[in-house]
């Protein structure tokens, strides 16, 4: 027996094993994927083939929004144009501006209008973790410039919306940042924002949260509002319930660097469950010269399970100071 040619025999064969498993792994989809659907206003981002997030931009509609949002285990914790309140849409951002309501939804309410989408890829971080990210531009109109033939001169503010989705499976999270970039439009001379206690980054929480769900808070605050309803300023703001007999926590981060500093957490049990960052523009407005720029960041993670208030604390730190 020729030990040689054997050898040599084996080690071709393993050279070409490993070859087909490097190309297999070359060729092996990432788990984070974005479908860009322009034609139906839509984009979804997917995990290991199944659906975490839809973000909805048509152009019929007055505002962009987080349509869904799931959980790892594959619970939507959204819910979009409730029959009681048709213009609460999963997760949302408006405020009143100029006395232009961008909240509601009537024929004389303002419009925040798609204008492109520059940007979307998916990467993996520093920490090795599956990310999708995908950059957004509208112009804040009031309605009688809804069909201005230049959107961008009419426009009371300019948004550079950045939403980052990023999954750990070993914490089991789904973590989303919004951050928000604001210019004043260039016909206006001031822009002053303001509001009622819920205007914000609001989301409208399972239907099977509704008179269950659970607040906690960094400030250890309790819920004694009347009618369920608190405000209360905090640096963040968790909830929990059961969707099918199975525990859910949302945690809502406001970054101290925002305008007006900490979040102020609007938050309703009965008779529906509602969880919005608010910057309490109610009590004092925020007003801004032309051109002036600002930014809001925002954090919220999803769980399929209950996370104790200190581990909620460490990841509000770890935020903080990667957002800075």
């Amino acid at each position: 027996m020729n030990c040689r040619r054997t050898f040599v025999g084996l080690g071709a064969a393993f050279g070409l094993l490993l070859a087909l498993a490097g190309s297999a792994l070359a060729a092996a989809p990432p788990p984070m994927t974005i479908d860009l659907k322009v034609d139906q206003g839509e984009l979804v981002i997917r995990f290991k083939g199944r659906e975490l997030l839809v973000y909805a931009f048509a152009t019929n509609q007055f505002k962009p929004y987080v349509r869904e949002l799931h959980t790892l285990r594959g619970e939507n914790v959204l819910r979009d144009a409730v029959p009681d309140h048709l213009h609460h849409h999963g997760l949302m951002y408006a405020v009143c501006v100029n006395g232009v309501n961008f909240w509601e939804e009537m024929p004389d309410m303002g419009v925040q209008k798609h204008v492109e989408m520059p940007l979307h890829l998916v990467r993996t971080d520093a920490n090795g973790l599956p990310v999708a990210r995908f950059v957004e531009r509208l112009h804040w109109l009031a309605q009688t410039n809804r069909a201005a033939a230049d959107s961008l001169k009419a426009a009371l503010l300019l948004e550079e919306r950045t939403l980052t989705l990023t999954v750990d499976e070993q914490n089991q999270e789904v973590a989303l940042c919004w951050e928000s970039r604001f210019r004043v439009g260039p016909k206006v001379g001031k822009a002053t924002l303001h509001g009622p206690n819920y205007d914000g980054l609001g989301l409208r929480l399972p239907e099977s949260f509704n008179r269950e769900a659970r607040f906690q808070n960094s400030a250890n605050q309790p819920y004694i509002g009347p009618n369920t309803q608190n405000v209360i300023p905090a640096r963040w703001t968790s909830v929990s319930g059961q969707m099918g007999g199975r525990e859910v926590m949302l945690v809502l981060f406001g970054h101290p660097d925002n305008a007006l500093g900490d979040a102020h957490f609007f938050t309703m049990v009965d008779p529906f469950a509602y969880l919005s960052a608010t910057q309490a523009l109610d009590r004092k407005p925020l007003t801004y010269d032309a051109g002036e720029r600002f930014r809001l960041n925002y954090l919220l993670t999803v769980y399929a399970e209950n996370k104790p208030p200190e581990s909620i604390q460490r990841r509000c730190r770890l935020w903080q100071k990667e957002r800075r």
